[in-house]
């Protein structure tokens, strides 16, 4: 569509509220690579896919002259991560395009995503995951018949194991990059709304890994900034022990060097355990959103991590008793934050703030993605994968001895 307000006010579903599907209320502003009529039938189906994919942006506290605003993707998602909505859209798609068996790897909360998404939608699901993930995951999700959980072994290996599965199987591998890249725009129609009724930030920032968020919300952002009157500045965060973005960017090189993570116990965001982000071929556009809004990237660590949680942000409470009194319960299991990759984004805009890297009296939007759990520790995968070679031996052979296909 045209970066036109009129038109952007007419395409959007005022009988969804933000809280409810924020998919749903915008699906009428993005205009899908399809024919028209296929267009129609997709629109419909993110309806029948829909559970709940919810957002809402609330002011939180001011640190040193800072205005801190978050957008909350956790406390209105059914799932409780930003990955609802990758579960709503990626899931509509394989109805459209009649995908019955799907397959797809995830740290965590893609996976979560996607399986219950799918289950609801009749689909059959295979998710591989790290087998040090697997307590991060809810054994309810999982205990549909059709509901496959795979943990393999080495963090390494899962996409590895995910796309062998596809080819040897000729199950479908989900969700497409495209299909992420509008995902995210959907976020971006929900800042975008916000921006036109006046409210301004000056910096927007999200923990990222392959970074599909940014570039989606930078994709619609840009398109209205006639309209809006402004660009915020991105800033992203990765953890210090899996940063190859960081890396690339502060060394201002074009070939990423994955580091070496041999286990996601290492790792302060366990469900981004991916070293190699970058082969989404997603760099040069993050990079494009730094340059152009003048936007930077940072790192936290475990330590760092720690002390801002400990942190008083206002005075006299820290982050997780602002967020409690907020409506946002983060979970802690065992003295421990669970889902720690939201929580990072404000982590990461403090230590630039306390850095002088972020002005006295700027607005900062930071994302939210996650923070609520459902984990339950009692999860168990169908099948344990400890190497690819005894995947092609023992795995395809009794899922197919089993569903009769063998």
């Amino acid at each position: 569509m045209k970066n036109s307000r009129l038109l952007f006010d007419k395409c959007i579903d005022t009988t969804y509220d933000t809280q409810a599907s924020i998919v749903c209320r915008y699906r009428y502003a993005l205009r899908f690579e399809m024919a028209e009529e296929e267009d129609f039938r997709y629109k419909e189906l993110l309806k029948e896919t829909s559970m709940r994919e919810g957002a809402r942006i609330l002011p939180l506290f001011i640190y040193k002259g800072v205005e801190i605003h978050i957008l909350d993707e956790t406390s209105l998602m059914h799932t409780k991560t930003i990955k609802s909505i990758d579960g709503c859209i990626t899931i509509a798609k394989c109805k459209l395009k009649g995908y019955d068996r799907v397959v797809f790897e995830s740290g965590g909360n893609t996976g979560t995503a996607l399986t219950e998404y799918g289950q609801r939608a009749g689909l059959e699901t295979f998710f591989f995951i790290p087998e040090e993930n697997v307590y991060l995951l809810d054994s309810r999700v999982f205990a549909p018949e059709r509901a496959h959980l795979i943990s393999v072994k080495e963090p390494r290996l899962v996409k590895r194991a995910a796309h062998l599965f596809e080819i040897s199987n000729g199950v479908k591998h989900i969700p497409q990059t495209a299909w992420r890249y509008e995902a995210s725009k959907f976020r971006g129609f929900f800042i975008l709304e916000h921006l036109l009724e006046g409210k301004k930030f000056d910096w927007i920032a999200q923990t990222i890994s392959a970074a599909f968020g940014p570039i989606g919300i930078y994709l619609v952002l840009t398109d209205f900034v006639d309209e809006t009157g402004c660009l915020p500045r991105f800033l992203g965060i990765q953890q210090e022990a899996n940063c190859p973005m960081y890396n690339a960017w502060k060394s201002k090189k074009t070939i990423i060097e994955p580091p070496e993570v041999n286990s996601t116990a290492q790792l302060l965001s366990k469900v981004m355990y991916d070293i190699k982000p970058h082969t989404y071929g997603t760099y040069k556009d993050l990079t494009d959103i730094l340059v152009t809004t003048n936007g930077d990237l940072t790192t936290i660590n475990h330590s760092e991590f720690a002390d801002f949680l400990d942190k008083n942000l206002d005075g006299k409470n820290n982050i997780l008793d602002l967020l409690r009194d907020n409506g946002i319960d983060i979970t802690i299991i065992d003295g421990a934050v669970v889902e720690k990759t939201g929580l990072m984004t404000l982590a990461g805009t403090v230590k630039e703030i306390d850095n002088g890297n972020i002005d006295r009296g700027s607005k900062v939007l930071c994302c939210l993605t996650s923070g609520i759990s459902k984990a339950d520790g009692k999860s168990k995968p169908e099948y344990r994968i400890p190497s690819l070679e005894s995947m092609v031996k023992d795995y395809t052979r009794r899922v197919f001895d089993n569903d009769g296909n063998g």
